[in-house]
């Protein structure tokens, strides 16, 4: 049966991502799908005096990006209605910063922000009375960028009810004064069983966030997402936005597991979750796994001790339950997303993985590990023989003076020249998806992919300082980590991750062409059109 296309594209330089036919210069859309991929004479034939005819004037088209490993619905209201201390270098900047806040905010019950970097700020200045002084008598909790810790203040405390004797929680910590009382810095878990106290977004709030930042993806190129934690309510929200007609990107997401929690119970809930979420444009398909915290707050698991301390976290679960938990979801064919700093961390899920290998036998599982920020040398060539996904986040692996002062102090000159050691991994054959972990960091697919490549900060040139230059990649491995690659992690490359005949129309125009510009170049890339599904969801005027 042969169509007449709802749009083409023609004169394009089309790289498809399809192994078969790796190039093109036009295609045609019926519906929301591709329905031929060819020369711009041959799809021009498949055009009426009512078809959509774009004309991409011989720029790069590409599949749209897919940032499998992000948390799109949380940070989207926290950058939306919270204050914003990413850019705060000093404790009078990061205090007045606070201050204007309360000062122009006089209706919020709490103050809340996220931002402030724990390699500046660290328990010993984030006290709960420099945070009284310019709160007001308000309670306020506020998050890391990494949200792995926090600083709050003392009525959050006193709501929360944690005094000198409260109990830490699982897998958290509150820092303590000499007399056991809360000394204003909070530690992984600890943050959420405070936050517990604090008043929830509402669902409107979450729906003007998201559908802003929607948007804002679009026009950056990214048509898919995975959210890494998305209990429950974050799905019903999403699906309502779908129904509201307000989501323009492909949600896949994954479920937090819990130490502390019964292994059946939480089953049963994933498994509903499933059963409940599963179409092309929401779905909920992994159980996602923290192993260990992160260097800067010292709650990464390491192999061998820490240089300075001679110590190392504790994983966040211990082997033995690693390996139980991991073969049940396995066996009930979930993929496993799983949280690794450090190398201990790393080692153990590659354990666990293994262990539910064993039990259950191999299948197309496609477990990953994000972030993976420190291997040991053994471990490398597992990931291929073990079928693992790597699931990384470029945009930290260049040069930063304080967290690298942290790290030296910690692991020594030899493990630093270890980390993110991208390069090695997809050299040893483990396929890689590229991410950002938003909102830990930037979103942006071009500066995330231009740090891939040069592993130096923005506006670097070739003789600037370069982090761990030997693990770069090229940008063949970089554009597949966000296209075909990020599509096979979240097991929907049957329809999406290249333009090919029968899949979804998810498609970008650049302004320049990424495979011939230098890489200090792909920072500046404009998208001048995003489809999803063949709706168009941003166009730039210059198009």
């Amino acid at each position: 049966m042969s169509y007449i296309a709802d749009k083409i594209i023609i004169n394009g330089n089309i790289h498809t991502m399809d192994d078969i036919n790796e190039k093109a210069e036009a295609l045609a859309i019926y519906g929301d799908k591709i329905i031929a991929v060819g020369s711009s004479a041959d799809i021009r034939a498949l055009a009426d005096d009512n078809t959509q005819i774009i004309d991409a004037q011989g720029q790069l088209v590409l599949p749209g990006f897919q940032d499998t490993h992000l948390h799109f619905q949380a940070t989207s209201a926290d950058f939306f209605h919270y204050v914003s201390l990413h850019a705060m270098k000093t404790m009078d900047d990061l205090l007045n910063e606070l201050e204007r806040f309360c000062r122009e905010n006089p209706h919020k019950e709490w103050i809340k922000g996220i931002g402030f970097n724990p390699a500046i700020f660290n328990e010993n200045s984030l006290t709960k009375e420099r945070l009284d002084a310019v709160t007001g008598g308000r309670p306020a909790l506020i998050f890391s960028f990494d949200y792995h810790s926090g600083w709050a203040n003392s009525e959050a405390f006193r709501r929360a009810g944690v005094t000198a004797v409260t109990p830490e929680p699982a897998s958290g910590s509150y820092a303590r004064c000499p007399d056991g009382s809360p000394k204003g810095y909070v530690y992984e878990d600890a943050i959420w069983a405070m936050n517990r106290f604090s008043p929830s977004f509402s669902d409107e709030e979450y729906f003007e966030a998201m559908q802003h930042y929607c948007k804002v993806f679009n026009q950056h190129g990214i048509t898919g997402i995975l959210d890494a934690v998305a209990p429950r309510k974050t799905m019903e929200n999403y699906q309502t936005l779908r129904q509201r007609g307000q989501l323009s990107l492909r949600v896949a997401a994954t479920s937090k597991i819990f130490a502390h929690l019964p292994l059946d119970e939480q089953l049963r809930e994933v498994i509903s979750l499933r059963e409940t979420y599963a179409d092309e444009m929401v779905k909920l398909h992994s159980a996602k796994f923290f192993l260990d915290g992160v260097l800067e707050s010292g709650t990464a698991t390491l192999l061998e001790p820490r240089s300075d301390t001679g110590s190392t976290a504790a994983l966040m679960f211990d082997q033995p339950q690693i390996n139980e938990f991991f073969a049940a979801f396995d066996k009930e064919k979930f993929q496993l997303h799983v949280h690794t700093i450090g190398d201990g961390a790393v080692n153990a899920a590659l354990n666990g993985i293994e262990y539910a290998q064993q039990m259950n036998g191999s299948w197309d599982s496609r477990h990953q590990l994000a972030h993976i920020q420190l291997v040991t040398a053994s471990d490398f060539p597992r990931f291929k023989q073990l079928g693992v996904y790597g699931n990384v986040q470029p945009l930290w692996a260049q040069p930063d003076p304080d967290n690298d002062k942290i790290a030296l102090e910690m692991l020594g000159e030899e493990r630093c020249s270890q980390i993110f050691p991208i390069g090695e991994l997809v050299r040893q054959g483990m396929v890689c998806a590229l991410s950002s972990d938003w909102g830990v960091s930037t979103f942006d697919p071009f500066a995330i992919m231009q740090t891939a490549l040069t592993r130096q900060v923005s506006g670097a040139n070739q003789n600037s300082p370069a982090h761990n230059p030997q693990y770069r990649i090229d940008i063949d491995t970089a554009l597949k980590g966000y296209t075909i690659n990020a599509a096979r992690t979240a097991w929907r490359e049957k329809t999406t991750g290249s333009l090919t005949v029968g899949k979804f129309a998810d498609l970008i125009i650049l302004n320049q062409n990424l495979y011939t510009i230098s890489p200090y170049a792909i920072e500046n890339t404009k998208v001048l059109l995003t489809l999803l599904g063949g709706k168009e969801v941003h166009r730039d005027v210059s198009l």
